[in-house]
Formats: structure tokens, sequence, C-alpha cells
């Protein structure tokens, strides 16, 4: 049991941290007494609960469900802030909401192995081809485990079975309706309007786009008319109906008996004879929980992102970090944050805009038209090169989508790209070639498909002119190894990242085998985080750079 100095201290950093004011070294130091301490765990989801009951509560008093700013425009600090907090009456809904975000929290650590990122990619074609249309996608992935992988931004498929061990996904439907699970669980949308729900703790909100959304459980099936309901089940048993908000139906698989009727404020459990029996309304507050640790987690993710690349930046062989820091949003001109004596000035932003990146409070730059783009001068030559970028993936609508060219037409020109088919590839200039030529090329198989557009992607590829070795990565999973014809040191010039500029572009439209959008290649989605290093990155590197940079 800590001292009432030391809980006060702690309480002060938990402040901080939630009305914004702490600075990056606080940042760390919550992640690690949240790491080592159970009694500080316990504090901190208290506390974060609390905070969110004050926010629902003080909406409540302004007529609306919950308002974003302080209470009455002010936001109390320190010991003031607790005592409020204190007198709020939100107690008992505080606990049940930080025991659902501790239970995810405790697995934080819990990742997917690199070695098999290539087999559980969603992103992969294959066997999600066989599937069929897209009905959901997953807008939150807080703490999960299961034998496959599931990031932010990804689509569900009409059929597709979900198994997590432990964790909380939040899945929006394309009807509108929003379901918050809690692990362990299984589940399977089969449409935009209904799911069948086999195990686990869900908490779903209907809109009215929605109403009349169904949920067929082990041993019934319920029909929304537009509310807020809370699910359990366990063991083919749905041991917990209960509605928030407006009404549901609910028919009993294989009784003969009517549908009956819940409002809100009612609960039940289906007992194993088939019967209904009423038990103590208790709702899970499921939506709040996975906002508030998502919160937090994103911060924390970010603060240990922007602490590693501090450390990144003394790397001599760094010559481009586009970092897209807080700060930078508006400007028309794009810092690079590398301190080699090789690095160049800064980018410069042409038409693309700034918008969100892989965490709420990142920015990043946007690629949604044909001008969009970044243009930087990049003098020297390159034996060796590691490019990286973290990329959405939006769309492939053109014959080849670029992520980063070389100035068009100089000896060693690189082209970074993907085709419309999500095949991954890197292209060299051949020596003494003329305006207009075949490129030496490294392809991959198709390595993203329309499944994972949304998601947030960390590609690398590098090349070592020695070896005329290209290696392409996806999340730092190898993806393809390729030994192209010749050894052709690279040379960047006046390169363009998100699209190509093409100084020589009626020479080439006047080539019919090029097709007439050759010369258009702008990206569609955004990038957020940019890399060019002069020598190869060894894969236990690309590891570590994506773990710390995920944000699934």
């Amino acid at each position: 049991m800590k001292s009432r100095g030391e809980r006060e201290e702690w309480d002060d950093l938990i402040d901080a941290c939630m009305d914004g004011s702490a600075d990056e070294e606080s940042w760390v130091r919550l992640e690690a007494r949240l790491a080592s301490s159970e009694e500080d765990r316990a504090r901190y989801w208290e506390r974060v609960t609390l905070e969110q009951g004050l926010e629902s509560w003080g909406g409540q008093l302004q007529g609306v469900e919950k308002i974003e700013a302080p209470l009455a425009g002010i936001e109390p600090k320190g010991k003031a802030k607790r005592a409020m907090l204190a007198a709020s009456g939100w107690a008992a809904a505080a606990l049940v909401m930080a025991a659902w975000a501790w239970q995810a929290m405790s697995h934080d650590t819990t990742e997917v192995p690199v070695t098999n990122a290539a087999e559980q990619d969603p992103a992969l074609p294959g066997r999600k081809e066989e599937r069929a249309f897209p009905v959901a996608y997953l807008s939150r992935v807080v703490g999960v485990k299961s034998g496959e992988r599931f990031m932010p931004g990804q689509s569900l498929a009409l059929g597709q079975e979900l198994v997590i061990e432990e964790g909380m996904l939040e899945v929006v439907f394309f009807s509108g309706a929003r379901m918050t699970v809690k692990g362990p669980a299984k589940f399977t949308p089969l449409g935009d309007l209904s799911i069948q729900f086999d195990e686990g703790r869900a908490e779903v909100r209907v809109p009215d786009s929605a109403v009349g959304f169904r949920m067929f459980l082990p041993d019934g099936e319920i029909t929304d008319f537009g509310t807020q309901f809370d699910i359990e089940v366990s063991e083919g048993v749905t041991s917990r109906i209960q509605v928030v908000k407006g009404e549901i139906e609910l028919n009993l698989k294989g009784q003969g008996k009517g549908p009956v009727r819940l409002s809100a404020g009612e609960a039940r459990r289906i007992e194993r004879d088939g019967g209904v029996a009423s038990i103590d309304y208790s709702p899970s507050e499921m939506g709040e929980a996975i906002e508030a640790l998502s919160k937090m987690r994103n911060r924390v993710k970010m603060s240990r992102w922007q602490k590693f690349n501090e450390g990144l930046q003394s790397d001599p062989s760094l010559v481009v970090h586009f970092r897209m820091q807080p700060g930078e949003t508006g400007e028309k001109e794009i810092v690079n944050h590398a301190r080699s004596a090789e690095a160049p000035g800064s980018g410069t932003i042409v038409s693309a805009e700034w918008t969100e990146g892989r965490w709420p409070m990142k920015p990043a730059l946007a690629f949604r038209n044909q001008a969009d783009q970044v243009r930087i001068d990049i003098p020297g030559e390159f034996p060796e090169a590691s490019m990286l970028a973290w990329v959405r993936v939006d769309a492939l609508p053109r014959n080849y989508n670029g992520v980063f060219f070389s100035e068009c037409g100089i000896e060693g020109e690189a082209h970074w790209q993907f085709s419309s088919d999500g095949t991954y590839q890197f292209g060299v200039r051949p020596r003494n070639a003329p305006l207009v030529s075949v490129f030496h090329r490294a392809f991959t198989k198709p390595v993203i498909s329309p499944w994972a557009f949304g998601s947030w992607r960390l590609l690398s590829t590098t090349y070592h002119s020695g070896t005329r070795e290209v290696v392409h990565y996806i999340d730092a999973a190898e993806v393809s190894r390729t030994v192209l014809e010749d050894s052709i040191p690279l040379r960047f010039g006046r390169s363009t990242l998100g699209n190509f500029h093409d100084m020589h572009a009626e020479d080439h439209m006047n080539q019919s085998w090029l097709g007439a959008e050759w010369s258009f290649r702008n990206w569609t989605g955004a990038i957020d985080e940019f890399m060019l290093f002069s020598r190869v990155v060894s894969t236990r590197e690309l590891e570590e750079i994506f773990e710390v940079g995920r944000n699934d």
C-alpha cells in the first residue's frame, strides 16, 4: 500500500496526462508505472472511468448525450479535480467500466509474432478473395489476442467468422450499427443488418438507419428497434440481455411462445430449459471503456514512438526522416528531422492536405488528387539504400500508384510503387539507357488487397547495388527477394513522395506500349512517416521500427 504522498503524486501524474499538460517524459513514467504496479493500474482505471462518467454527467445536464469540452468551460486541476470526481456519483459505473478496460489492458504487450505476420495478414489476397463482399469494418482494436491479425480500418466480409481470445474490438456495420466486443468472443457478420453472436460480451448501438438490426444467439434471436443493448453469451447460453435505451424484441429458439419485449432498464437471461428469467440491470459501459482505453493506448504508443525516433535521429545513415510531428500541421514545408551530414533540407508540400495519422494526435498528409505530392532534393549517389514509409492505402485505382520516385530521367533513377492488383514494385533505370526504357525491376506477388484498405502499413524496401539484391517487406515481414540484372547505384535528385513528377510526359505518352496513364501515379490514401537510409536496414531493425510504430 502506497503512502498518501505517493498516491497524490501518482494522481497528479494521471491528471497531467488526462488534461494534456504532460510532457513526453511524463507519458513514459506513466507507461512504466502501469506496467509494473497493479495498485497503480487499478487507480489509473478508476480515474479514467470517473473522468468519462463526469463528462457524460455534464453532457446530460446540458441536454446532450456527451460533451467533449470541460464541464462549464473550466478544467479543474489536481486536488480540486479529485474532489469534483469523488463527488460525481459515478463510482459504481466506474468500477464496471474499469473492470472491462483493465482486463483488456492487462495484455497490452501481446503482439502478433513478426515471423507469422505474412500468413496472418488480412491484406494478403488468397483466402480473403474467396470471401463475399464487405459488410462492416473494424474501427478500434485494443489489446486483441487471436490466431489472426486484426487492424483498425480493416473490412469484414459477410460470413467471416471472427474469434478473439482477449481484448476488445469495435465493429461498425455499413448500416451504421456499432458493436463493441470483449473477448473471449466468437461472432460472424451475416450482413450490414445482422450478426451471429456465439460467444462473448458485447454492447450494440443501433441508430435510426439500422432499425431492425438482428442478432442471432445460440438460444434465441434479438430484433432491435433503434436502441442500445448489452449481451453476454457463454457456453451456448445467453446469460445477459439488457436494454440501455429504446426497445428490443427477443424470440426464443425452439419455443412456441411469442416474442418477449424488453425496454430500457430491463435485463433478462435465457435459461437452459428455454425459459426467461429477470436479472439485475447492470450496464456494461463498454463503448466508453474502449474509447478511454484507446485514448490512453494511443498516447502511450505515440510517446514511445517519439522517444524511439529521438534515438534514431543520431543514425549517420539516416538521410531523410519526415516524422510529421504535432505542430507541423498546416505548414507548407515538411521538416526533415534527419541530422546526418548528408541530410538535405526540408520538403515542400504541393497540394496535399494535412489529415489524421496512425494516432488521432499525430498528423499525416492525405494524397487524393493528381497534384498532391511532396518534393525534396536529395543529392549524391547511393550504392545502398532503404526506403520506409508508414502509409494508409485507401485504394489502388491506377496502373501505377506511387509511393516515392527519383527525379525523372537521371542515371540511377528509382521507382517505388504499387500496381492496381496490389503488386509491390521497385525499379532502377539501366545504365546509359534512353529516356524511354524498361527498368530493372523487382516485383512481388499481390500483397495488398481491398480487405485491408484503410489500415496503416509499414512499407520497406532495401537495395544493395553490390549484391544487386532488392528485398520488399510489409510490416517488417519479408514478402519477396530479387536479384537485379545489373549493379547500379541509386540517385534521387529532385524526388517526389506520394506521386510521380514526369518531366518528359510527352515523350512517354507518344509510346503506345506505355499507355495513357503511365505518367499519372499519385498515391490514394495517406502517409504519416517516411525514412530514407543510405544503407541496408536489417530485418531486426525493421521489426523494431514496426513494433514501436504500429497502431493495432
